[in-house]
């Protein structure tokens, strides 16, 4: 049969109705929080998302993602669970449903983290709108504005699980002497894929830095860590695990964008300092359960 005959028999192929730089956009950031919940072993892990039956495999920092068909491992990686095991073992809140509507939830937080922030940087610093506060892809939200990133668990071919994300976000830039840096937070319901990190481990390579655990005023975990990328910015991260069951992380760099795609610092120091992010987070206000 001539390739003719077999384009005949079969018919026109429907066009793909996968977003791939939704995809890409959604995955970027999983990626990245998936970094900050094991932050110290997950630098240069690739990230696979599912979107109608096809398989992108991400790696950062590495060249254009490639696309796997169903059932086929990428190059090198071990075999999938089955889809069934995915979704089964996936991350999921443990803690009790929110008792306010979404957007009570992102408006109240937004006034705490706002106040609690601006009364820690140093005095002249303007805060103004961030690429990590995009969401969905194409709408931007103001300057530690929270919105709420959420996507039902789905399995999918290929013994994957796609979405499962249910967390609070809310990122900016911050301006102080023509000196440019970032801070963002993540406030979310333990026991999901978003939930602060609640140890210490192996700082991931090419970072110099530190971690430290503690318990907080009012039992609350804290994880605190610093590390300085081989290209120059530094990270101070604070993890908190709060006794209501709120998980909330606070995070600055000493960088106008994000210190993991390779800018050099803008500023000598983030913004914040692991004292200041700690109070942040600490702060009673930053919680599901008021």
């Amino acid at each position: 049969m001539s390739r003719e005959q077999f384009d005949a028999a079969i018919g026109v192929v429907p066009p793909s109705t996968v977003d791939v730089e939704e995809v890409l956009d959604r995955e970027r950031r999983r990626a990245r929080v998936r970094r900050v919940v094991n932050p110290w072993t997950a630098a240069g892990a690739s990230v696979a998302a599912v979107a109608a039956g096809a398989v992108l495999v991400l790696a950062p920092g590495g060249p254009a993602p490639s696309v796997v068909q169903p059932g086929a491992a990428p190059t090198g990686a071990a075999p999938p669970p089955p889809s069934s095991d995915a979704c089964r073992l996936a991350p999921r809140p443990t803690t009790a449903p929110l008792r306010e509507k979404a957007n009570v939830v992102a408006d109240r937080l937004t006034t705490v983290l706002t106040d609690a922030v601006r009364q820690r940087v140093a005095a002249g610093t303007t805060l103004g709108v961030h690429t990590l506060g995009q969401y969905p892809k194409g709408t931007q939200h103001g300057p530690l504005s929270f919105f709420h990133v959420f996507s039902a668990l789905v399995p999918q071919d290929g013994g994957v699980c796609s979405g499962g994300e249910d967390y609070f976000m809310a990122a900016a830039s911050t301006t102080e002497k023509a000196h440019k840096g970032n801070v963002w937070a993540v406030v979310t319901r333990l026991g999901g894929n978003a939930s602060p990190a609640t140890e210490c481990g192996p700082a991931p390579a090419d970072t110099q830095g530190s971690c430290h655990r503690r318990t907080g005023p009012h039992g609350e975990t804290i994880v605190e860590e610093t590390f300085t990328m081989a290209s120059g910015p530094t990270v101070s991260r604070v993890n908190v695990a709060k006794p209501d069951g709120t998980g909330v992380i606070v995070e600055a760099q000493n960088t106008a964008r994000d210190a993991n795609l390779g800018d050099a610092p803008d500023m000598p120091s983030p913004p914040l300092s692991l004292g200041q992010l700690a109070e942040v987070a600490l702060d009673p206000g930053l919680t599901l359960y008021p």
